[in-house]
């Protein structure tokens, strides 16, 4: 069991969330049953997520930014940051995988965000040195 897992392997806490729907309408339910649903559907990643601790600096508003990815794939990363950006906002980032020399170098758009970082999706990639 990953250590992710074990705090949703706690039986207080589901059963504080059992009382918590039950104490909800059949309507409200049903509205948490579809939104739950789409919610599962949402992770369509073509590609798995690994994860890592890679230091990435991007360019964003005329800005410079350091921050670290915590998890990445073929077509994207999750950047950890307290950096308040907006979604869809084009980002020029560069970051080295162990043992690589030459950056990597990529124009990437915020996806999603939150207050603990942001998702981006890899849209050119440089070869640039």
């Amino acid at each position: 069991m990953k250590s992710s897992d074990k705090q949703f392997d706690n039986p207080d806490a589901t059963r504080r969330m059992t009382d918590l729907v039950d104490q909800l309408s059949i309507e409200e339910q049903r509205i948490l049953f579809r939104l739950l649903k789409n919610w599962e559907k949402r992770d369509q990643r073509l590609h798995p997520r690994i994860p890592c601790t890679l230091v990435t600096e991007y360019r964003a508003l005329n800005q410079s930014y350091k921050d670290t990815i915590k998890n990445i794939s073929l077509g994207g990363a999750f950047i950890e940051s307290t950096n308040d950006l907006p979604v869809d906002l084009e980002i020029n980032q560069r970051f080295f995988f162990p043992n690589f020399e030459i950056p990597i170098r990529s124009n990437s758009k915020i996806i999603w965000a939150a207050p603990i970082g942001f998702g981006v999706q890899f849209e050119i990639f440089e070869d640039k040195g």
